[in-house]
């Protein structure tokens, strides 16, 4: 379908999803980085709602509230998703990830795991990713 004849309001990068409503999803996650949490909180609940599985939105809000200083976020929603759902590796560096943004030294035992056990490529390298991110973020001794 060319982008032409697509509705207004949609575009084929939104997958399908009308342009207030990415909008609304932009707002929650920018409220969760500039730390207006408890607005975010209500905005991505009316998301959440919408979605028939709010897990990839739920990733990017935990990240986005790690950027914003906030693990626990992550540590509620990811965390428990992790406990149900050991096999998923993904999950585990998403994870890490917010917390690593979040400054909470949580995430290297969960990178460690993730790296000492996994055998999916795609996981072990966006986990070598995080830490090279993380090498990268430390501030330089002089020697």
């Amino acid at each position: 379908m060319s982008t032409d004849a697509m509705p207004a309001g949609l575009s084929p990068a939104g997958q399908g999803y009308p342009l207030i409503y990415r909008n609304l999803m932009a707002v929650g996650l920018l409220g969760a980085v500039y730390r207006a949490r408890e607005d975010a909180a209500t905005v991505s609940a009316a998301v959440e709602l919408t979605l028939d599985d709010p897990t990839p939105y739920r990733v990017c809000r935990a990240i986005a509230q790690g950027i914003g200083g906030d693990a626990e976020y992550a540590a509620a929603t990811l965390g428990e998703h992790v406990e149900s759902h050991p096999e998923d590796e993904g999950a585990k560096v998403a994870l890490a990830t917010a917390f690593l943004l979040a400054r909470d030294e949580r995430w290297r035992a969960i990178l460690d795991e993730v790296l000492a056990t996994s055998a999916d490529q795609n996981v072990r390298q966006a986990a070598n990713g995080v830490l090279a991110h993380a090498a990268a973020r430390q501030p330089a001794h002089p020697n």
